[in-house]
């Protein structure tokens, strides 16, 4: 009956919430134990088992892994590349790498097209705006060699006009993503010095 008691009171207790909230987050993600199971990066498992920054959730880590993951998450990419060019940004700007893993899971099957047009627009709006113009994709009647140059063509312009648009869209949501994480940061930072405060007038 205790049990059954301490357990209704911990679901309401928002230490709670938010310790369940990021063992459900840390699940999708490579931790320091976890990291030897994904290919490729378990090549690398013990050199990032000993920098600490690779999994550290303080805003100095995380903030850059907003911005960075944002833009590696709106380029049109694989999800494996999404995760191996993560793994080394992390290394390379001593950011968390968990979170920059994670973003990419977010440009699925169900959403890549929506965050991919978008990004388009972004660049394609940058590009008429210097003076150049992106291409409508030819109509092919025949399949010949000059044909499949077009679609080469037509291919690498769409690639770099999204890619265009996840350098200028990626900063404004690692921006947004990281204010919100300080704003959490602080508030959790001032409730967790006022219960100690309260806990030394108590002594």
């Amino acid at each position: 009956m205790l049990g059954k008691q301490q357990c209704h009171s911990d679901d309401k207790n928002p230490k709670f919430k938010r310790v369940r909230f990021v063992k459900k987050f840390l699940r999708h993600v490579p931790r320091k134990s976890s990291i030897h199971r994904y290919p490729i990066l378990n090549k690398f498992a013990n050199a990032a088992r000993k920098r600490s920054y690779l999994w550290s959730f303080r805003v100095a880590e995380v903030v850059p892994a907003f911005y960075i993951g944002w833009i590696i998450t709106l380029v049109p990419l694989p999800y494996v590349a999404h995760v191996i060019i993560a793994f080394f940004a992390a290394l390379i700007c001593r950011a968390n790498v968990a979170i920059l893993v994670f973003l990419p899971i977010l440009s699925n099957v169900i959403t890549f097209l929506f965050f991919w047009a978008v990004t388009y627009r972004v660049g394609a709006c940058v590009v008429h705006w210097l003076g150049a113009d992106t291409e409508i994709l030819p109509v092919i009647t025949t399949f010949d060699k000059n044909a499949i140059m077009q679609c080469g063509e037509f291919a690498i312009r769409i690639f770099a006009t999204i890619t265009l648009g996840a350098i200028i869209l990626g900063p404004l949501l690692g921006a947004i993503c990281s204010e919100i994480y300080k704003y959490y940061a602080r508030k959790y930072a001032h409730k967790s010095q006022g219960q100690l405060l309260i806990g030394s007038q108590k002594n």
